[in-house]
């Protein structure tokens, strides 16, 4: 991919109540283009889901060539299916963090949540191996996983973080009125 593509960012903003707001900006060389967001459940199956209808609903779909996300857990334990996000919209997915991924956190927290049922935890931890397997770059300050190879990646990373950063601030001030902290 060359850098000049055009990226969707998604980040969720604080949790309210039962829900968060997802909101994605699209962007191209550093210009916002567009912004989307929707509602995702807390600790629900929806984040797969929602990402991709952001991505469906803008009128720069058939120019997104990358979907960046700030690790895999939206609104508490609503985990993304990568893959299947990547397969209904052909772009490539990733995720950027500050701190290296933990898998083995997320799990515990997933074994511990007695208000998911069997299935929903199951289906979870499917999720998680998936990610698993995903190596962990690092980039300068952050870390990235994603199906691509790290040259490939490498290109994407500060940029989409600085993408992601203002996608949560955004989110955060329509939630909470301003918006606070870091990514």
């Amino acid at each position: 991919m060359k850098e000049g593509i055009r990226i969707l960012a998604v980040a969720c903003g604080p949790l309210i109540a039962k829900k968060a707001l997802a909101l994605g900006i699209v962007a191209r060389k550093g210009i916002v283009e567009g912004v989307v967001a929707a509602e995702v459940a807390r600790d629900g199956t929806d984040a797969t889901e929602k990402i991709v209808g952001l991505f469906k609903r803008t009128r720069f779909r058939d120019q997104i060539r990358l979907i960046a996300v700030n690790g895999i857990g939206f609104a508490g334990l609503n985990i993304i299916d990568i893959k299947k996000v990547e397969k209904a919209t052909g772009a490539k997915m990733l995720s950027v963090t500050r701190r290296r991924p933990h898998p083995p956190e997320l799990i515990g927290a997933l074994k511990s949540f007695s208000k998911l049922e069997h299935k929903d935890v199951t289906q979870r931890l499917k999720l998680m191996a998936l990610q698993k397997k995903l190596p962990v770059y690092k980039v300068g300050a952050f870390f990235a996983q994603t199906t691509m190879e790290l040259p490939e990646a490498r290109k994407f990373v500060e940029h989409s973080a600085a993408l992601l950063r203002l996608a949560h601030m955004i989110a955060s001030g329509v939630v909470k009125g301003e918006s606070k902290g870091r990514v």
